[in-house]
């Protein structure tokens, strides 16, 4: 193999919860030919080989003690057909990038993850969405996967395996190119407001792309509403009737003229939190009554919904049938009722069905998100929360974010995938001497 070009990464996810300690070189090939020759070495001395986009991932499942890739070179948009509505780019690409090359050209992607730096090739692999529409991984219509013969293999949506591709954490192989099916851009129109956590149900059918985020212990949610807006000439009307008094902490334009550093005032709350767990009621009344009061705001998507910026924060996101929700939610209260177990913002998403084998949900879903802040020197309580929400998610026909933390037996994390057996047959066709299943995978899915 000719030399490749490297780069130094540090061995930990972008918050340091998982963290092999120290850095490590990697692999970053710059082009398809190069991918080729990577995996063809590993194939020919028997490497194990994983690929990393920019980390964003809790759970251990990027890691491989043998060989790694980034595909931090692999940054290029080939192509944008404005006439068939499809945008063609290599799997390092951000969503950041992809959201403005598209809307230059009067298009954009339909959903609105609520981070934009995350990479294309990990949000198809692990199934990454937004509220309303199905995950972005159903947005891929067309692919070339570098598979562990070291051959390229051109998937379109003819071919039942692209649903094995989509949501697959990269064991069938490489990504090299990803072609995602967009639509006509569109405005927002985003509304928050508190209300009872009892009338969580209404962003469900109040706008497109509603959600809530729930404060537990204080009986308040916050719904946003979010309706689409086709229009232009009419979401620039809303946008400068709209009355956006309140402060957005994720909007820069509202930090810088208050000229706050909210992450000071965000951190000093949560990190007493995570000291004295008995402080977290007034942890939630404090952040959802200063940081988010009602506001209205009209915008492309992909700058009101996704402008989401954090603290390092860490947790886990089941998808929960809509009809199983309100048991399930019963179910937190009640172990919330218990005195033991103090729960920060849940976010609640809802999500289309899709056809991915790996798939969260094939039916409609209420997305359940719950992250707890890191802070150095403080107790985490990450791990703790994470298999508690598991026990219960479980009951209520729950299925977890691949991409997140996930403590379940192999044998349960398995169970809640109908396609399993059929996606890990052609795993193992595909990839007969493991190649991209590395200890981690074998770890959490079993040998």
């Amino acid at each position: 193999m000719k030399p490749l070009h490297m780069e130094t990464i540090r061995l930990a996810d972008w918050s340091g919860f998982t963290d092999f300690g120290g850095s490590a070189e990697v692999y970053a090939p710059q082009n398809e030919a190069e991918i080729v020759e990577l995996v063809q070495f590993c194939r020919d001395n028997q490497k194990k080989l994983r690929v990393i986009g920019l980390q964003t991932s809790w759970n251990t499942l990027w890691h491989c003690e043998d060989v790694m890739m980034t595909t931090k070179n692999l940054n290029k948009i080939t192509e944008i057909d404005v006439e068939n509505k499809t945008i063609t780019c290599e799997s390092g690409v951000t969503l950041e990038e992809v959201h403005k090359a598209l809307w230059e050209k009067g298009l954009t992607l339909d959903t609105a993850p609520a981070v934009d730096w995350v990479t294309v090739g990990g949000s198809v692999s692990t199934g990454s969405h937004g509220s309303g529409p199905a995950s972005n991984s159903s947005s891929m219509i067309g692919c070339r996967l570098v598979t562990a013969d070291g051959n390229v293999l051109e998937l379109d949506e003819a071919d039942e395996r692209l649903d094995a591709v989509r949501v697959s954490m990269g064991v069938l192989g490489i990504l090299s190119s990803i072609t995602l099916k967009v639509v006509d851009a569109f405005y927002v129109s985003m509304k928050r407001t508190q209300i009872p956590v009892e009338d969580w149900q209404r962003y469900i059918t109040e706008g497109e792309m509603s959600y809530v985020l729930w404060f537990p212990h204080t009986g308040r949610a916050v719904l946003a509403t979010v309706d689409i807006i086709s229009d232009a000439a009419e979401a620039k009307n809303l946008a400068e009737a709209a009355s956006s008094t309140g402060f957005d902490p994720n909007n820069p334009e509202d930090l810088e003229r208050m000229g706050l550093d909210v992450e000071k005032y965000i951190g000093a709350v949560a990190e007493l939190a995570n000291i004295l767990p008995s402080t977290f009621p007034a942890r939630n009344r404090y952040l959802m009554d200063v940081f988010f009061q009602d506001i209205e705001k009209v915008g492309p998507a992909h700058e009101i919904l996704m402008s989401f910026q954090s603290v390092p924060i860490a947790g886990a996101e089941w998808s929960v049938p809509v009809s199983n929700f309100e048991a399930a939610l019963a179910d937190m209260q009640a172990e919330i009722d218990k005195g033991d177990f103090y729960l920060p913002i849940v976010w609640l998403k809802k999500v289309a069905p899709e056809t991915a084998w790996l798939s969260a949900a094939d039916e409609q879903c209420v997305q359940c998100g719950i992250y707890h802040n890191l802070f150095e020197g403080t107790p985490s309580h990450v791990k703790d929360m994470v298999m508690r929400i598991e026990r219960l998610m479980l009951n209520h026909g729950g299925r977890p974010h691949l991409g997140k933390l996930i403590y379940l037996d192999p044998a349960d994390l398995r169970r809640m995938y109908p396609n399993w057996d059929k996606f890990n047959a052609l795993r193992q066709q595909m990839d007969p001497n493991g190649m991209f299943w590395s200890k981690a995978l074998a770890a959490s899915f079993g040998d």
